[in-house]
């Protein structure tokens, strides 16, 4: 089995996962690593509170649903702005170090400085201060999930974290006993690291929309559709979009406030992926659709995505693997 450079630059064991799943070739290797993930996780890291605790209860808990999964924030009024990208930032970065190391110890010890190197961020009392944020939401957050098929496995009111504290500039993050159990045995797909330094705020959707084209391509790597996904789809993960209904509601600037920052998001991948608009069947938009686009016709459309390198999957037992 190959090396593998961690999330920090250095050579880690990973267990058998990549002898098993993935084959990280000499140039993926500085562009992915790896991640365990389901469904339930996918939905979690789709969520954002608003900046209100108009919605918390009268025990001060928020409850947000997505689905067959549903969040408990505890002590809400004390958690800031709640959910944000950047605390499925932190979740990802712990949880791929995880899957580094091996899925083997429900403690994760990730460094501020590596951090910060990863996410391209500079300020070291700035970052410590935002992750103390996080992690405090971190610690009081509850999950559960119902499954919708038998690959996956359902829980209720399971926490995600049992213990953290930040020591000598350390992360040390310790899962909760019932999240670590299904968490090691969660299938693993490979990770853009581009999802570390994106600019949130003046690219917001490009985290969601990255995560998501990263999810499908893991789960239909056997199948034709594995690179093509409708928009639709990419609506639906970013909850950084004004629906359809509330813009046309308000303003009724469509195109500036969903299709330009659609395309201008996407296009922001660009060192990782190209990609286009195409019909069901693979064909481009014709001149009269270009000429007269429009909303309607946006939202009816797949986009297909070029990689610009991936990792290659392998089949186990020949068949492959979900996702």
């Amino acid at each position: 089995m190959a090396d593998y450079n961690g999330i920090d630059g250095s050579s880690q064991p990973v267990g058998r996962v990549l002898e098993t799943d993935l084959r990280i070739n000499s140039v993926s290797r500085n562009i992915f690593s790896i991640m365990r993930q389901s469904t339930a996780t996918n939905k979690l890291a789709t969520l954002k509170t608003a900046d209100s605790i108009a919605d918390a209860d009268e025990s001060d808990r928020l409850k947000i649903e997505n689905g067959n999964l549903q969040v408990t924030l505890e002590n809400f009024s004390t958690l800031g702005k709640g959910i944000k990208t950047t605390t499925h930032r932190l979740v990802d970065a712990i949880i791929v170090r995880f899957t580094e190391t091996g899925s083997k110890d429900s403690t994760v010890f990730l460094s501020l400085d590596e951090y910060m190197k990863l996410c391209g961020l500079k300020n070291l009392k700035e970052i410590r201060k935002q992750v103390n944020s996080e992690l405090k939401l971190l610690s009081n957050m509850k999950v559960t999930f119902n499954k919708s098929s038998n690959h996956e496995q359902s829980f209720s009111d399971i926490r995600i974290c049992e213990s953290v504290e930040i020591k000598n500039n350390i992360i040390c993050f310790r899962f909760g006993q019932e999240f670590f159990r299904i968490l090691k045995g969660m299938p693993v797909m490979p990770y853009p690291m581009k999802l570390f330094n994106l600019n949130n705020k003046r690219n917001p959707n490009s985290y969601y929309f990255l995560k998501k084209i990263a999810e499908h391509k893991k789960m239909n790597y056997f199948k034709k559709n594995s690179d093509t996904l409708s928009v639709k789809t990419l609506l639906e993960s970013t909850p950084e979009l004004p629906s359809y209904d509330e813009v046309v509601n308000g303003d009724r600037a469509v195109a500036r406030r969903i299709i330009e920052p659609f395309e201008r998001d996407m296009n922001e991948l660009a060192d990782v992926l190209t990609w286009e608009y195409c019909h069901t069947n693979g064909t481009v938009l014709s001149d009269d659709e270009l000429d007269n686009f429009s909303y309607h016709i946006f939202y009816g459309l797949l986009v297909r995505v070029s990689w610009i390198d991936y990792p290659e999957i392998q089949k186990r037992n020949n068949k492959s693997k979900g996702g």
